[in-house]
């Protein structure tokens, strides 16, 4: 039973290794977008331990597909607005003539509330370096 233990751990340790090596490969090259989440006036009235806020860097050059989404972050019970980001990317995974959003949506409880009406730019020479979304509330 060891025996077969200790070969399964070897085996597990041989393909982690091999991932690993794979990965190291690819030349993942990470870089950073920072920037800030607004709401509005009323927004600072939210219950902030149950608040928690998605942030996305988007890839939105093909009209006729889905935004590919190349970062996301989940920040959980901000102290408060605007409250920061940090989108960690692969440099590598931006290609020329491409066109780059960020987005964000708050949820209070788990039930979305705010999210961002316009598109906000990110990653090119006429976007802002450190990009600001502004929330809008949604509903009631």
């Amino acid at each position: 039973m060891k025996a077969l233990a200790m070969k399964r751990r070897l085996l597990l340790a041989g393909l982690s290794a091999m991932l690993l090596a794979g990965c190291a490969s690819t030349g993942y090259s990470p870089s950073y977008l920072d920037g800030s989440v607004t709401v509005p006036a009323t927004g600072n009235k939210l219950p902030l331990a149950q608040v928690h806020v998605k942030v996305r860097l988007l890839d939105v050059s093909r009209a006729d597909a889905p935004a590919e989404v190349l970062a996301e972050q989940y920040l959980n019970k901000p102290k408060a607005f605007p409250m920061p980001f940090s989108l960690c990317y692969d440099r590598r995974a931006l290609l020329p003539g491409h066109r780059y959003t960020v987005d964000a949506q708050l949820f209070v409880d788990g039930e979305l509330k705010m999210l961002n009406t316009s598109q906000v730019p990110a990653l090119t020479p006429d976007s802002a370096a450190e990009p600001t979304i502004s929330l809008d509330r949604i509903g009631n």
